[in-house]
């Protein structure tokens, strides 16, 4: 076993145990549950996000998911279907969606390694992968797998990356920011690593573009979303109108502000890859949620 393949298990490994400290018995138990509370800033927060899913939803409410990375008790599947979908929830870890469907909060779950999954091809109509995506060590491995089960597309929804654009204003303004925290001898992050190990790999528009070309698919949709955690916003009621709620959606305007004006790139991007085979009501509600319909070039040397 080389130094590569070494890194991956391990990584996998440590996927798979960060959630047993959520686990019950787990020192972060407590915290866990309030993944399933509803009414808090945190769970607003999570509700906009998941608008980004109403288009194919709303046009196809019987299609079949699959949620990949899906470990907090499954809470993505736990979306689809409460608006009717058909839907598996998948984890490198099944501590949490044990738990999930011990409780009745979904009704099932297979556990999976995303950049390796055990379906069939074309099996689901969409696969979802929500906030996960960054954790996988191949994650292009991951995303090609998903492609493969998915008939009609699958959808992204994670870290975009700052650092590709060509527009000039976020450019300079990334410049200046980075300028001052030179004078205040603060270092410019580029790459960051999360607690359980994992690089944070963003995204890209062009980057989803090219594999989507190279594919020969069709169609991409784009959404950018900006988001702001601050902790303690699981045990703040919405409904309060309380100083981390406040705080949440001030950050928030403020870099949907710098966003329409091309200062700062979104935080999060909701990509959907099409497969050539969804229907025109899905493109017409993607373009109703605001999502950017992008129409790919056929490459000409391969007929359909």
């Amino acid at each position: 076993m080389n130094s590569v393949d070494t890194f991956q298990v391990k990584s996998y490994k440590q996927h798979a145990d960060h959630f047993q400290a959520y686990g019950q018995g787990g020192v972060k138990a407590e915290h866990a549950k309030t993944w399933l509370t509803k009414g808090t800033v945190d769970a607003w927060r999570h509700q906009r996000i998941y608008q980004t899913l109403e288009p194919i939803l709303t046009a196809e409410p019987d299609a079949k998911w699959l949620t990949v990375g899906d470990g907090r008790f499954g809470k993505d599947a736990k979306y689809i279907a409460t608006r009717g979908g058909d839907v598996l929830a998948t984890d490198i870890s099944e501590v949490l969606l044990k738990e999930a469907k011990k409780i009745g909060y979904i009704s099932d779950y297979k556990v999976e390694n995303a950049e390796l999954l055990s379906f069939k091809d074309a099996v689901f109509d969409y696969v979802l992968c929500k906030d996960s995506y960054h954790h996988f060590p191949r994650p292009m491995l991951a995303l090609y797998e998903m492609l493969r089960v998915a008939r009609k597309g699958v959808l992204l929804i994670e870290p975009n990356d700052a650092f590709i654009t060509d527009r000039f204003c976020e450019i300079f303004f990334r410049k200046i920011k980075n300028g001052v925290k030179f004078l205040l001898r603060r270092k410019a992050v580029k790459d960051r690593f999360e607690e359980s190990g994992n690089y944070i790999y963003s995204i890209s528009r062009r980057e989803l573009e090219k594999v989507a070309i190279g594919l020969n698919y069709k169609f991409l949709a784009f959404k950018g979303i900006n988001d702001v955690y601050l902790a303690g916003v699981e045990y703040e009621n919405f409904s309060d109108k309380g100083p981390l709620q406040k705080k949440t959606r001030r950050l928030i305007a403020l870099k949907n502000l710098f966003s329409r004006f091309g200062l700062i790139n979104y935080g999060l991007l909701a990509a959907v890859i099409l497969k050539g085979q969804s229907s025109e009501k899905v493109l017409q509600e993607l373009k109703k949620e605001g999502y950017d319909i992008v129409s790919l070039p056929e490459n000409p040397h391969i007929l359909d």
